[in-house]
């Protein structure tokens, strides 16, 4: 569903998959140009033949660096990682923390901790996030390498009795970082794209139209030429009459940027010839790809800058971050995980109101409770206290007291049960290690955290910025205080 400019929307014609959240008022029609990064944002992936992939190659590489062949048994399991998690190197430990950094759930290697081991461990300090000891999962790529560590470190406590699990870490992210930049992964996509490629066919559509506004379109990826020239070829070429070749829905194309560096160094970009991206012979189009460079040679390239600017990433770090702080780029995360979240929150909505009446009727007890004890110590005179067990149901009067204490804490340790019940099983409705991406019990989980803080908007995917005006004035909802509620 497209809408003419200025027209009013009504989301209640959006799907919520298909709708543009907003962390910060974003006005659409002051942005004079849009990046894109290519992996996971434009091009999507199905996203468990490329993790098994991934992890495939990375396993091979520490097996073929004197690792045991026994890890070339292991398996992918897509259903223990998910975004957001810490991994604690010193201790082989992998971590989900809500947004005060307190770690709600752990596990060793694949085996999970005991909550008291857990509160031991990490409760009387706050974990700060480095790269020496706790690492942040924060990118699609960084799925199969935590899943590959987390069996290594079940491996190794079986081989050895004290392993260096730090050194195992570095070993596997080595092993994964060597496994995309030598082509091992990419050169097999490569053979067969479109066994890993998930096309969206509104895409060209999309920027088609946002280039068509007046937006300048620029690409801005760590990619290689050739293997950016073969899947954006297979995303966008001859899918539009009036731009018959991917190149030409972009105004200006960088490739092997070297982010996040890319948005703290200074320079100008390196021109390529645009020959390495396909473009045809005689295009009128001979001066926009280059290689490395800087944020400031593609300002100046695009002769716009700071917040007129709104590049759109799926890695926290590298795109979102990065170009917000250093640059003052307006940004727009992509988080293609957040369809199946959506559709857990959907399919879960009778828990969550389960929940909410479980959590009324525990205060409606634990009132009762309080004005009970307060009986019991003689603090209301007897015909105050008839009358108000008579107005709480309780029967037999002040001479039954003790009952009705004990029934009432009865009643409140069974609802206590059930709604603890009613959460755990909310919680592997959503992924049955972990639970939801975005919340951790009851706060907003670190990850969400970092894309409520750095994306000024976010969505599923790019396509659906054909559901709204191209001068839309993007609102955030009111945020209150507890007591403003």
């Amino acid at each position: 569903m497209v809408r003419a400019q200025g027209q009013r929307l009504d989301l209640t014609d959006v799907p919520p998959a298909h709708r543009i959240y907003v962390n910060r008022n974003l006005r659409l029609g002051s942005i004079q140009a849009v990046g894109f990064d290519m992996d996971h944002t434009l091009a999507r992936y199905k996203p468990l033949p490329f993790e098994r992939l991934a992890f495939g190659q990375a396993a091979r590489k520490l097996v073929a660096s004197g690792y045991p062949r026994a890890i070339l048994r292991l398996t992918y399991n897509r259903d223990f990682v998910i975004r957001g998690l810490i991994v604690d190197k010193r201790r082989g430990n992998i971590l989900k923390m809500d947004r005060h950094h307190y770690v709600v759930t752990a596990y060793h290697g694949t085996r999970k901790i005991p909550r008291e081991m857990r509160k031991g461990l990490y409760a009387k300090r706050r974990i700060r996030i480095s790269r020496n000891t706790f690492v942040s999962v924060d990118s699609l790529f960084s799925l199969p390498e935590i899943s590959l560590y987390a069996q290594v470190v079940d491996l190794f406590d079986k081989l050895e009795e004290n392993p260096d699990y730090r050194r195992l870490y570095d070993d596997v992210r080595r092993a994964m970082d060597e496994a995309h930049a030598d082509g091992s992964i990419k050169d097999i996509i490569a053979r067969s794209p479109m066994r890993y490629l998930l096309p969206d066919p509104l895409l060209p559509e999309t920027l088609d139209r946002m280039r068509s506004s007046g937006i300048r379109l620029f690409l801005l990826t760590n990619s290689e030429a050739d293997y950016t020239a073969l899947i954006m070829d297979r995303l966008l070429s001859k899918t539009i009459k009036q731009r018959p070749h991917w190149t030409d829905f972009f105004d200006l194309i960088v490739v092997r940027a070297g982010k996040p560096g890319f948005f703290g160094r200074s320079g100008p970009l390196r021109p390529i010839s645009p020959s390495v991206l396909g473009t045809p012979p005689g295009s009128p189009r001979s001066r926009f790809a280059f290689t490395k460079g800087s944020v400031h040679g593609l300002e100046k390239a695009l002769r716009v800058m700071g917040d007129r600017i709104l590049y759109f990433g799926d890695h926290t770090y590298g795109d979102i971050l990065r170009s917000k702080r250093l640059s003052g780029w307006r940004t727009a995360m992509i988080l293609q995980r957040l369809e199946e979240e959506l559709e857990h929150q959907q399919a879960s909505r009778e828990k969550r109101e389960s929940i909410e009446q479980c959590e009324r009727r525990i205060d409606q007890l634990a009132a009762q409770r309080d004005l009970l004890e307060r009986s019991a110590l003689g603090q209301m005179p007897d015909r105050e206290l008839r009358r108000v067990l008579r107005q709480h149901g309780f029967k037999g009067g002040p001479q039954k007291l003790q009952e009705h204490l004990k029934a009432v804490g009865d009643e409140i340790h069974e609802a206590g049960q059930s709604l603890g019940e009613i959460e755990r099983t909310l919680e592997t409705t959503f992924n049955p290690h972990w639970g939801p991406i975005f919340r951790a019990g009851r706060e907003v989980s670190h990850f969400a955290n970092q894309v409520e803080e750095f994306a000024c908007i976010y969505t599923t995917r790019v396509s659906n910025f054909l559901n709204y005006p191209m001068d839309k004035y993007f609102v955030t909802t009111h945020v209150y205080m507890p007591h403003e509620h």
